[in-house]
C-alpha cells in the first residue's frame, strides 16, 4: 500500500470517528431534550385536578328572586413534591414556582388564577390581593401552609385555582334544592364548548443545590361537570414533562 493510500485510509478512518462522536453526542441531546433530567433531587409525582362550579349571590334585586347567581367554573390544582430516595447529596426545596402561565381562551372568557385566601371559611375567594398576575411563588419551610403559600422543604402540596368567572347566571324563584355545581350550567344552557380552555404552565423546582423546570399542558375542565357536576383527574404519570436543570 503506497504512501497516499495510507494518508486517504487515514482520513477516512478519522472523518469516520468525527461523525460517530457527533452522532453520539447528537442523540444525548436530543435525548435530554425529550426527557429531561433523569434524577432529579425532589419529584413531582402527583397532580389532582378538581374541576366544578361556585357561585356568588348578587346583591341587586334580590327581592324579585329566590336564587340570583354569578356562576363560575373553577378549576382546583394541587401539586405533589417527593424526595428522590435515590439523590444522596443532602438537599432541600428553597422555591417552588408556577410561571409562564398560558391559557387559550375564547371571546368572552374571564379566566384568572388565584392562591388560597386567608379567609377561615374559604379556601379560595376572588379578591384581587389573591389574585396571580405572572408568577405564584411557595418557599420551602418546615412543613406545608397553602395559606401562607409555604411547602414543606423536603416535599409536600403546592394549590392554586384556575376559574373561568362569571360563565353564566342562574336565576330561579323555585322551592326545589338545587345542586351547587356543575349540572348549573347545564340548566342555564352553557355548553362544554363554552367553558373548554387550554392550560400550559411551567414547574420550577428550586433546591439548594440546582433548579429545574418542567412544562405542563391541560385541558380544562378536566371532565364533563355539565352532567357529573364535580370531577377530577389524577395524574401520576410525569414521563411527558421534561424537567431540565437550569443551574
Amino acid at each position: 500500500m503506497n504512501k497516499i493510500v495510507k494518508e486517504k485510509l487515514k482520513e477516512a478512518i478519522l472523518l469516520f470517528i468525527i461523525i460517530v462522536a457527533f452522532g453520539s453526542v447528537l442523540a444525548i441531546m436530543l435525548k435530554y431534550e425529550n426527557e429531561g433530567e433523569k434524577n432529579l433531587p425532589f419529584n413531582l409525582t402527583e397532580m389532582l385536578v378538581i374541576s366544578s362550579v361556585d357561585e356568588k349571590e348578587k346583591t341587586e334585586n334580590l327581592e324579585n328572586y329566590k336564587r340570583n347567581l354569578d356562576l363560575n367554573q373553577y378549576n382546583d390544582f394541587y401539586l405533589k413534591f417527593e424526595k428522590n430516595p435515590d439523590f444522596k447529596e443532602t438537599v432541600y426545596i428553597e422555591n417552588i414556582i408556577i410561571e409562564n402561565i398560558d391559557i387559550k381562551k375564547g371571546e368572552g372568557k374571564n379566566i384568572n388564577i388565584y392562591i388560597p385566601s386567608n379567609s377561615e371559611e374559604k379556601l379560595f375567594t376572588y379578591e384581587d390581593n389573591f389574585k396571580v398576575e405572572n408568577s405564584l411563588t411557595y418557599k420551602g419551610s418546615n412543613k406545608d401552609n397553602q395559606k401562607n403559600l409555604e411547602i414543606g422543604n423536603q416535599g409536600g402540596r403546592v394549590l392554586f385555582r384556575i376559574v373561568n368567572q362569571n360563565v353564566g347566571e342562574y336565576i330561579s324563584n323555585d322551592e326545589v334544592d338545587i345542586s351547587y355545581d356543575g349540572t348549573l350550567l347545564k340548566s342555564i344552557g352553557v355548553s362544554n364548548e363554552d367553558i373548554e380552555i387550554s392550560v400550559s404552565f411551567d414547574v420550577i423546582i428550586q433546591t439548594n443545590k440546582s433548579d429545574y423546570r418542567g412544562r405542563i399542558n391541560l385541558d380544562l375542565p378536566c371532565g364533563n361537570i355539565l352532567e357529573d357536576g364535580v370531577c377530577n383527574i389524577k395524574k401520576t404519570d410525569f414521563k411527558d414533562v421534561a424537567f431540565k436543570r437550569e443551574k
